[in-house]
């Protein structure tokens, strides 16, 4: 009988020691309270409105962006999204926004425009809140200013607002294009510019080729130099878009990308830097656009808009 009170206090001893060792571990924690973090919203980025362009409409397609708060990098995230920033306490933070784009439309495969200018500004953040982008800021242009890469060229490669054409057929194709201002059909411009034709091929029984080319030759930049073409789309039958390079003694046709059907317009990004870095003996490169019927038993539409050529030296 004493051996069992002995062992029942014993117990109780363990039990109160442990207990004891627990309210001083609680008592040792740091009690400072935990500052929410603020979030940033940002909807979407689109090219500032530009009504005097010569190289076509501010078409954009941004689909993601990379940001930092304070110089410290928070990652790279899609559109649209809502931002959490861990911070101290509430204030300005510098933030700096660049966008991001689907290079040759794929979505798993997105990366920084080159010339795309970053958006840097300063916002007031509050713990547990949510800020919006200033007024105004949403908009970018590009990055044509001095730049450690060189100067910005951007050539108008087709925005079929004149007669001639820059972009005509080459030998592969069965037809050319044509000039539509049909309001269903017609690339639909941003508001505050204009849009009077886009370009259209039918492809069809017997016209089931379609290719075009620049006429001028692009003497562009290799060594591992980004190289883009950009144009909005909408087609029925799948298009390629790549370069034509003159080397010594041959011509070499090298697609790029291919894009697939769609329902409504859309912009590309097409990153050439793989053709013509590759292609360091050749003197200058064409760029072409063509698209081979399917065996679908239809007539295919190709509508194209607002091809531009970027690149920097």
């Amino acid at each position: 009988m004493l051996l069992l009170l002995y062992l029942y206090a014993m117990r109780n001893l363990f039990n109160f020691i442990l207990f004891g060792f627990f309210v001083f571990l609680l008592k040792s924690c740091d009690n400072n309270k935990i500052t929410k973090p603020a979030y940033l919203n940002i909807e979407k980025l689109e090219m500032a409105i530009d009504p005097s362009s010569t190289y076509g409409n501010t078409s954009s397609k941004i689909t993601s962006v990379w940001i930092s708060s304070n110089n410290v990098n928070l990652g790279a995230f899609e559109l649209p999204i809502e931002i959490p920033i861990l911070m101290d306490s509430g204030g300005t933070h510098a933030i700096k926004i660049e966008p991001g784009i689907d290079i040759n439309g794929i979505s798993s495969f997105r990366g920084i425009y080159p010339f795309y200018s970053s958006l840097e500004f300063g916002i007031n953040l509050i713990p547990g809140e949510t800020a919006n982008l200033p007024v105004g800021s949403s908009n970018i242009v590009y990055y044509d200013y001095d730049s450690p890469q060189g100067q910005l060229y951007i050539k108008s490669l087709e925005n079929f607002e004149s007669l001639n054409r820059q972009m005509t057929i080459t030998s592969q194709s069965d037809i050319s294009w044509t000039l539509t201002s049909s309001p269903n059909l017609k690339f639909p411009a941003p508001q505050g510019e204009t849009n009077t034709y886009s370009g259209m091929a039918l492809l069809d029984t017997g016209n089931c080729k379609f290719e075009v080319s620049s006429n001028e030759n692009f003497i562009l930049p290799g060594g591992g130099k980004n190289v883009y073409v950009e144009f909005d789309y909408k087609v029925t039958n799948p298009i390629t878009i790549g370069v034509i390079a003159s080397n010594p003694g041959q011509i070499i046709q090298m697609p790029t990308a291919t894009f697939l059907p769609n329902k409504k317009w859309n912009h590309a990004y097409v990153n050439l830097i793989t053709e013509v870095s590759g292609s360091p003996q050749a003197s200058a490169f064409k760029i072409f656009l063509g698209s081979a019927k399917l065996n679908n038993g239809i007539r295919d539409t190709i509508l194209v808009d607002n091809l531009r050529l970027l690149y920097r030296e």
